[in-house]
């Protein structure tokens, strides 16, 4: 191999002559291919280190610079007051020599706190050590007692935030924002009334003042309830820890947000902490009737689901099925006034069901629940009570709700032997939403053969196209379109002769106050069209959005109204209280189970008084459990009145019963 040679220009210096050995020994060493050359490091100064655990200690927080100021300011004072003693030096004005490390060190801080003692030192080492003593007071102390007061306004700022824990037990959660909880925690205050330290904890993703807020203008008398909002995410468990999940004593999820999407994530960051759900009483909005199923199912039944818009359905179809109807439906809905109460007597035991229906005088029987869970809402009057069973009754609270032995009655002779065959109607239902095909299929359930329903819609808010609901079996479903507004919907309907009146909200075309504006308006223009008080006046039944218009719906002559949010709220804490009132629901909402029913009181009894018992017992031999009475007269609905209570009911009066649908 040839040598290589390398030429310079400069000349070496004398003493300096490096080999070329030694200059290729001392270059750095090839690196292998894609590797880096490691950057130079250089060491940190003190001072760097010293500024660099600094900075460390400001953003762990205020609490960390509190700590290492106070003991900057304790070394001031013990420092200074060993000097003091130390050097002998005068007291505050003139008190001689300070005679001991405590007394210096009590000077010392004289001079920190009071600036203006130093102003009575006579010797100028005193006067030039207080000086610099009361200096780093100035800066250090007042820098302390700074930082004191910014936690202090950081701590409030966080607790406005409401990120603080909750440490409440017993109490009541609800899991997401929704404009439906003003009502939720209106029933709870009620059913808390009786306590004297309640609770409802709101966990929603708003700011906690906002929804403090909203729940105080619409709930201003919590009575022994308090309310308590917090900031977080309901989907978070470590949020759910905040609120004392698993120390309540039952979970509202509101389906808020995205919808069941959210109501679905809640429960499953409620299952980390509660694998089994055999903690709180876990109730959740569901709207989709299959995730509703699911859940239930996946959860082996512990997480009961409510379908807002069933329930909502359920309850106008049978608004518009008889007057009165509503009313009933929100009494036994809501904790004022009569509720639905389980009871165990053994002394009935061996009973049948008919003679059980007389063995309560402040009580109305509507069903059996059976130790195996199964739940009988309105057995044939042959069912016998057996042990472990349980009486379902509407009573006015639990302490009344005792049995007074069974009470035979004489079955009295009824006015009339059956009840007049229903007519076919025309039904005209003005406005539509997703609820629409609901209400159809409910009211076309009991409708008489040959019914016609003629459903009249805005096209800029629904295409006619949407209003379809397959399947009907005796109802005639006609569409209409009009532009008009609802000033000139009166003169549309005028001419028609109609049996009722429906408006439904374009829930699904704007807000509730635009939807609700819109049917206040339609209320207007349709008792214009039909005045009230003439002999075969048109009943109006119609959907409210918000429970504060119920008040103007009423000024525009609506006979029965139903507030969409409301019902499902009354369900939502009815629930929450009593899971086991699911079972119920679901039966009497069920298009195959028990309803509701006003009858012609003739059908009972004739024209003569009778007690309350003996109409009772006359349902019991139709396999109907009577729950209270209508006076046409007035319309006000009397639920449960005792049964030694002697009445004179008129042909136009109504009893309320339980029937079996068939």
């Amino acid at each position: 191999m040839p040598e290589i040679t390398t030429a310079t220009s400069r000349p070496a210096r004398p003493g300096k002559a490096v080999s070329r050995r030694s200059r290729m020994s001392s270059a750095p060493a090839p690196l292998p291919p894609g590797a880096r050359r490691p950057r130079p490091t250089m060491r940190p100064t003190l001072g760097q280190r010293l500024r660099y655990r600094f900075d460390n200690a400001l953003a762990r927080g205020p609490a960390v610079v509190i700590g290492w100021l106070a003991l900057v300011t304790l070394a001031i004072f013990v420092l200074a007051g060993l000097a003091f003693w130390a050097f002998r030096l005068d007291g505050v004005n003139g008190e001689g020599p300070v005679s001991n490390p405590a007394e210096g060190i009590w000077q010392a801080m004289l001079r920190v706190v009071d600036a203006g003692t130093f102003a009575g030192d006579s010797s100028w080492p005193m006067r030039l050590l207080s000086f610099v003593v009361t200096l780093a007071g100035i800066f250090i102390a007042g820098s302390l007692i700074g930082l004191i007061a910014n936690a202090v306004d950081q701590r409030i700022e966080g607790l406005r935030k409401g990120r603080s824990d909750v440490l409440e037990s017993g109490h009541t959660v609800v899991l997401g924002w929704s404009p439906r909880i003003a009502a939720i925690i209106s029933e709870l205050v009620v059913a808390n009334a009786s306590e004297r330290d309640a609770a409802v904890v709101v966990l929603g993703a708003e700011d906690k003042t906002v929804m403090e807020d909203a729940l105080a203008a619409a709930v201003p008398e919590t009575g022994s309830t308090r309310v308590v909002c917090r900031s977080g995410s309901p989907a978070k468990a470590a949020d759910l820890r905040m609120v004392n999940l698993l120390g309540a004593r039952s979970v509202v999820v509101m389906g808020a947000g995205a919808g069941d999407a959210d109501a679905i994530k809640a429960v499953l960051a409620i299952k980390t902490l509660d694998p089994d759900f055999s903690g709180p009483r876990v109730v959740a909005e569901i709207s989709d009737p299959l995730y509703a199923a699911s859940l239930q199912t996946l959860t082996d039944g512990r997480v009961v689901t409510v379908n807002s818009d069933h329930v909502i359905a359920e309850i106008t179809a049978q608004s518009c099925r008889q007057s009165g109807l509503s009313q009933v439906l929100r009494d036994l809905l809501d904790f004022d006034g009569d509720e639905i109460y389980f009871g165990s007597f053994p002394e009935l035991t061996g009973r049948t069901y008919a003679e059980v229906l007389t063995a309560f005088e402040r009580c109305a029987v509507l069903g059996i629940a059976r130790a195996d869970g199964t739940l009988l809402v309105n057995p044939p009057g042959t069912t016998v009570l057996a042990q472990g069973d349980e009486v379902l009754a509407v009573a006015e609270d639990d302490s009344t709700f005792l049995s007074t032995g069974v009470v035979p009655h004489a079955l009295p002779v009824p006015a009339i032997a059956a009840d007049e065959p229903p007519a076919p109607q025309r039904l005209l239902v003005v406005g539509w939403s997703v609820l629409g095909p609901k209400v159809v299929r409910e009211i076309d359930q009991f409708a008489r053969a040959g019914t016609v329903m003629e459903v009249v819609v805005d096209p800029a808010l629904v295409d006619p196209l949407d209003v379809r609901v397959p399947g009907l079996e005796n109802t005639e479903l006609v569409v209409h379109t009009t532009s008009a507004g609802p000033d000139e919907l009166a003169d549309l309907v005028a001419a028609e002769r109609y049996d009722q009146g429906i408006v439904l909200s374009y829930r699904d075309a704007g807000d509730a106050a635009d939807s609700d504006a819109r049917t206040l308006l339609t209320l207007l223009a349709l008792r214009r069209a039909w005045p009230a008080g003439r002999e075969g006046g048109v009943r109006i039944v119609a959907e409210v959005l918000d429970r504060d218009d119920v008040e103007l719906a009423q000024a525009g002559g609506v006979d029965d109204w139903i507030v969409s949010d409301e019902v499902t709220s009354l369900m939502l804490a009815q629930l929450s209280e009593r899971t086991e009132l699911a079972q119920v629901f679901l039966e009497l909402f069920s298009p195959e189970g028990a309803r509701l029913s006003f009858r012609p009181a003739l059908r009972y009894a004739g024209h003569e008084p009778v007690p309350y018992g003996a109409l009772v017992a006359a349902g019991a031999a139709r396999d109907e459990s009577v729950l209270g009475y209508r006076d046409a007269a007035s319309g006000t609905v009397h639920l449960n009145p005792a049964k030694s209570a002697v009445l004179a009911l008129g042909p136009a009066d109504q009893v309320l019963v339980v029937e079996s649908r068939g």
